[in-house]
């Protein structure tokens, strides 16, 4: 099977998988679903992460992070699991629950203590910056892929909106660039990606906003709205797919895992959504006030 057939089989199958994923969240188990989901995979590309450095010789401490990345995505997931047991009518407010900064902190604390505790000073400033930086580049970004599905009103919809712009441009960005690409985009950090699949990736982001925008949400949002929501989405997936990418070259690897054929690893799935969801989040702040 050649790459582009192996690539549409694979992505229908996790099409049809986020489909029915957000279908639980609305319909069986809202907020905890997709919470929940995304803590998963937020675990799963932090270890490949982690992974990725030991193989390159650099030595995070993988159980400490992966335990700090846990209690980070469980302050996140709060919410959803108060919401949950207590049935209220209303989504929870993020305003009430989400310290990031705080709980970040806790983290880092965290780290340092048992570092302190388990008297290894080799290398300890190596070893723990890499555990930090596996905390931050996926739990702590990914975090706000969790809030935005609280927002009020209509997260659900936002957060559909968040997958499928980036995703969208994704696909539009690989397809066309295989197809027309001619001039590279940034060689040194990611050779394949050209200027042309970055053009055709903010067109199909927008197409995929207006999409979501008609028909996701209770009371379709405003062009105003939606269309900079669209742009500075794609823009930051952009910048999400190449920051990983900018990690894997330095790591000397190509893709974070070889869990899907062509897609890569946990890691390689959610990098779109690792600049986005923070980016998106802020603007609907900014704009909303929520």
């Amino acid at each position: 099977m050649g790459v582009i057939a192996t690539r549409l089989t694979y992505g229908s199958l996790l099409v049809a998988s986020v489909c029915a994923l957000f279908w639980l969240d609305r319909s069986v188990l809202p907020y905890l679903t997709s919470g929940a989901v995304l803590s998963l995979l937020a675990l799963g590309a932090q270890a490949e992460f982690y992974k990725m450095l030991r193989d390159s010789g650099i030595a995070p401490a993988l159980g400490l992070g992966l335990l700090a990345g846990a209690y980070y995505l469980l302050t996140r997931l709060a919410p959803a699991l108060e919401w949950t047991w207590k049935q209220d009518s209303a989504a929870p407010d993020p305003r009430a629950y989400f310290d990031a900064g705080a709980h970040l902190a806790a983290a880092t604390v965290f780290l340092l203590v048992s570092g302190v505790l388990l008297r290894r000073t080799e290398g300890a400033a190596q070893r723990i910056g890499a555990t930090l930086l596996g905390l931050l580049v996926v739990p702590f970004l990914l975090g706000y892929a969790v809030e935005i599905r609280y927002l009020q009103p209509d997260g659900w919809a936002w957060l559909i909106f968040l997958v499928a712009v980036a995703k969208t441009g994704d696909s539009a960005a690989f397809f066309v660039g295989r197809a027309f690409g001619r001039h590279k985009l940034v060689v040194e950090v990611s050779p394949n990606k050209s200027w042309e699949g970055a053009v055709a990736s903010v067109a199909g982001s927008v197409a995929a906003g207006w999409l979501v925008a008609v028909t996701a949400f209770t009371t379709p949002p405003e062009l105003a709205l939606w269309l900079p929501a669209a742009v500075l989405t794609n823009v930051a997936a952009q910048f999400g797919d190449l920051g990983e990418s900018l990690l894997k070259r330095a790591c000397k690897v190509k893709d974070s895992a070889p869990l899907i054929p062509v897609m890569g690893g946990l890691f390689d799935l959610v990098d779109s959504f690792l600049i986005a969801a923070p980016v998106l989040r802020l603007y609907l702040g900014l704009r909303q006030d929520v």
